[in-house]
């Protein structure tokens, strides 16, 4: 009768412990980071009204940690300083390393997405979404130490669709701009994380009752905004194609009509130089176009076709050669070829070659990089024999390859991300193997393969500053160091 006594007595205490521990797993938040100070509201930030819709763009800020230490580096916003997905800083890379890859440096937990990293002063941003709070949020870490300093968010319910975040922040010494899943544009001060100005894209720019007229694209926004002149660009569609907001007061400086109504798409907006003259070029939904990036018709439309228009996009336009862009498409839609004329008053645009996945170089996520004469991608699933492998092509050629990895070397679902320093190329497949090639003109070589983390769905775009490599699977955001000296 003790015994059994004993026994009751030892499962009610239990329960209670149990009890006790699920109460307070359900009443905290979990998500990671110790909270310091949260100020709700009116926290560093303009006075802005309430939304009929309830998300208030910005409305919350946590105050976590103090910043640590200033390492050198930058990566301030997608495919980095010049666009190219190429690291072009003179700090030094390690050659090889053992079989453990690079040294881990820190990895903290996000919210499911495959939102990438931009990197500028010692700080890390990156878009992110807490599932069990709902809220929408870009967090700010150390480079050095993965510390989180700062976190800016707001309720917005989004339902899974594939993930949540996918964007990039662009980011320069006074201003730092994002586009969460919804569309929902703020710009900050990148130190302080102070709210400057908010653009709710999808209230501002839908056009009610027309499917056209939709602002985000199915799997969430996938657009980086682009800052050039402390002016940040975006791409709305709907009642806007393009718009520029002047970084310090959120006045919209211009906008870019829409005849054709394009949606937004995946892409990113590109800077390009054509004719001589500077253009921001954006593969939308519908079609293509390019829009003057400078002078006094900033805004103005200069070219747009419609001749090239699969139903998604994300990989952004590449200048080629001789006033030509290559433009990609996913799920098997493939590449073309587009040529851009001017007659000495008019521009126009003629798409002179188009190909299916599995007749050219083809791209359903990354955007391919051009490295000299030569076009690095890697293939998608529905590219026949070459699909999901690494290869390269002519910029004169866009259905030729010049180099493949082979049947035997295949990299994930073909939808990994790929970052060049120098000769040398990471590459990222879908588990999160991590493979370290050298380029030598037209043909790579394989020097090492690694797995720095059992991870799935690795398709965030990576970043190098400095001596770091930044990547991120579905759910973690990895620092590794690549520099000479540990």
């Amino acid at each position: 009768m003790i015994l059994k006594k004993n026994d009751t007595i030892i499962t009610v205490i239990v329960a209670a412990v149990f009890a006790t521990l699920l109460i307070w797993w359900i009443a905290d938040d979990h998500y990671p980071s110790e909270i310091i100070a949260r100020i709700p509201g009116m926290d560093n930030r303009p006075k802005i009204e309430p939304r009929a819709d309830s998300v208030i763009i910005g409305e919350f800020f946590d105050t976590l940690n103090n910043f640590d230490e200033l390492v050198p580096g930058n990566w301030p916003r997608f495919r980095g300083t010049y666009f190219d997905n190429i690291c072009h800083d003179t700090i030094s890379m390690a050659e090889s390393w053992d079989s453990a890859g690079p040294p881990l440096v820190w990895k903290v937990t996000l919210g499911e997405g495959y939102a990438g990293p931009a990197v500028f002063n010692g700080r890390v941003y990156v878009m992110d979404y807490n599932e069990r709070r709902k809220a929408d949020m870009l967090r700010c870490f150390s480079l050095k130490s993965g510390t989180e300093l700062w976190r800016r968010w707001y309720y917005v319910d989004i339902k899974r669709n594939h993930g949540y975040s996918r964007t990039i922040p662009a980011v320069t010494e006074k201003y730092l701009v994002s586009i969460g899943p919804r569309s929902h544009v703020m710009c900050l001060d990148p130190l302080t994380g102070d709210l400057r100005w908010t653009i709710d894209m999808e209230k501002e720019y839908g056009i009610p009752g027309k499917s056209k007229g939709r602002i985000t694209p199915d799997f969430y926004s996938g657009q980086c905004p682009l800052i050039d002149n402390d002016v940040a660009v975006l791409a709305p569609g709907g009642k806007a194609l393009m718009i520029g907001v002047d970084c310090e007061t959120g006045k919209i400086l211009w906008k870019t009509p829409n005849p054709d109504t394009l949606r937004m798409s995946h892409c990113s907006i590109m800077p390009m130089i054509l004719h001589g003259r500077k253009m921001y070029v954006y593969n939308a939904v519908g079609g293509v176009c390019g829009v003057s990036a400078e002078g006094e018709d900033i805004g103005k439309l200069l070219w747009q076709t419609t001749k090239w228009s699969p139903a998604t996009v994300a990989a952004s336009p590449l200048l080629l050669e001789n006033n030509e862009i290559a433009v990609f498409g996913s799920y098997g839609a493939g590449g073309a070829r587009i040529k851009i004329n001017f007659n000495g008053s008019e521009y126009s645009a003629s798409v002179i070659e188009s190909h299916k996945a599995m007749e050219g170089i083809s791209s359903d996520q990354q955007t391919p990089v051009i490295l000299g004469d030569h076009i690095w991608s890697i293939m998608p699933e529905n590219a026949g024999p070459l699909k999901k492998q690494l290869v390269c092509y002519h910029k004169s050629d866009l259905r030729l390859t010049v180099w493949t990895s082979g049947k035997d070397n295949r990299y994930g679902r073909g939808l990994g991300p790929y970052i060049v320093k120098g000769d040398k190329m990471f590459l990222l497949d879908d588990d999160a193997n991590l493979y370290f090639f050298k380029i030598d003109g037209p043909s790579a070589t394989l020097l090492s393969r690694y797995k720095p983390i059992d991870g799935i769905e690795a398709w965030g775009p990576m970043a190098i500053a400095g001596n770091f490599l930044i990547m991120r699977d579905a759910r973690n955001l990895l620092c590794l160091f690549i520099g000479k000296n540990s």
